[in-house]
């Protein structure tokens, strides 16, 4: 009885492939930052990955401004400075409710440093990124989606996807952008172009805002009166989908702060930006680049005072693809090497400041299939005020489904 079971519901999932809707169905689409993860033919769609990595010793890793930048922290690396293993791991599910609807469930499954997590002892917490509805409201040019999703801004959000990155650490250049990254509202995507050489793509969202720089600022309900405004718009001139140029803008206020106060501490304050961002993705053959940059001017306000600090990041990473076609059991090597600045406003009372933070990282990836591959990379960490000895090598394992 159970054999047969079994194998009826295979046939099920079966047939929900040949029927499914395509969700991606054109190079110049937008896709959100796991939209490798997502089936684009599936009725029903369960995919995700398994990421398990190791940090080697690094004897002030813990003293740095390292694991609070670019929040919620280094959540990829154990957060000790010892010889330590971590485990990230992520779900995509997707389903087509008619033939203009479809939802989308994205849960990762992050490991506490303080082994307090939600989910119980040792530190497990879930988090639900992306929970939306989304209508095909015309063809191509105008897709809504509902609920929460992550904020569009850019293409740094794919450093938070541990199994899909080049490099384990994620970037000082993403904590220009001065907040966590998921957002409760509405998003409208779109492109232009089918077969041609050119193509555009636009996605535009307004949600609530945020309440916090660390993981819970997603939970966020709007504080405010102060709706949070993002939009990315993505050419790919000439070359299809080898070469994409993004032009990105944000705005909010990220705060309800207090009234005539002169305390300095930042979360007593009425928090706005405003980011704008520029991102590269060039691909020729098997070798790859991608890069971005973000500048972001904050202002701190309160009845009696204004503070006004500029966020800036810069990264750049550079990889090629090796093949081995005569050596059984091994797809490829991938040489890798990154860049990555970052320049970061401080919050005074009485003047501003900045603290500049630098990473140069290389190593490889070995690629035993299209799945699965074994990554290596040694990170050089320098930081402009407070020298820290935090340099790490970061190796880790990681397979999709």
């Amino acid at each position: 009885m159970k054999k047969n079971i079994v194998i009826i519901c295979l046939a099920l999932l079966s047939s929900m492939n040949m029927n499914g809707q395509e969700l991606y169905e054109n190079i110049y689409q937008w896709k959100i930052p796991g939209g490798n993860y997502i089936d684009p033919t599936s009725f029903f769609s369960l995919h995700g990955y398994v990421n398990a990595v190791f940090g080697g010793e690094s004897k002030e890793w813990t003293l740095g401004h390292m694991n609070a930048m670019g929040m919620p922290g280094q959540v990829l690396i154990p957060n000790t400075n010892k010889n330590s293993f971590q485990t990230d791991e992520a779900l995509w599910i997707s389903s087509e409710i008619s033939e203009k609807t479809s939802l989308l469930m994205e849960i990762h499954l992050v490991t506490d440093p303080s082994g307090k997590g939600a989910a119980g002892p040792g530190g497990l917490t879930f988090v639900l990124t992306e929970a939306n509805v989304k209508f095909k409201l015309f063809k191509n040019l105008a897709n809504v989606s509902v609920g929460t999703f992550w904020n569009p801004f850019g293409i740094h959000n794919n450093d938070w996807l541990g199994a899909q990155n080049l490099f384990t650490i994620i970037p000082y250049a993403s904590s220009a952008y001065p907040t966590h990254y998921n957002e409760k509202g509405i998003r409208i995507d779109g492109y232009f172009g089918q077969k041609k050489k050119v193509g555009v793509n636009y996605v535009v969202s307004i949600g609530n805002g945020y309440n916090a720089w660390d993981i819970s600022g997603y939970q966020a309900v709007d504080l405010n009166d102060n709706q949070t405004i993002s939009a990315r718009v993505s050419v790919f001139p000439y070359l299809k989908d080898k070469l994409n140029v993004g032009f990105s803008f944000a705005q909010g206020s990220l705060m309800d702060g207090d009234t005539a106060i002169s305390d300095s501490f930042a979360l007593h304050y009425d928090n706005a930006f405003q980011s704008m961002g520029m991102d590269l993705i060039f691909k020729w053959e098997n070798l790859k680049l991608r890069s971005y940059l973000i500048s972001t001017a904050r202002t701190y306000k309160s009845d009696n005072l204004s503070i006004n600090t500029a966020n800036f990041g810069f990264m750049s990473e550079l990889s090629y693809e090796l093949m081995l076609k005569k050596m059984k059991g091994l797809k490829s090597v991938v040489p890798k090497i990154r860049y990555d600045y970052g320049s970061i406003g401080l919050f005074h009372l009485l003047n501003s400041g900045e603290e500049e933070f630098t990473s140069i990282s290389f190593g490889f990836n070995i690629h035993l299939n299209e799945s699965f591959y074994i990554s290596a990379d040694y990170n050089l960490l320098t930081e402009s005020a407070n020298k820290l000895d935090n340099d790490r090598l970061i190796i880790r394992v990681s397979a999709n489904f």
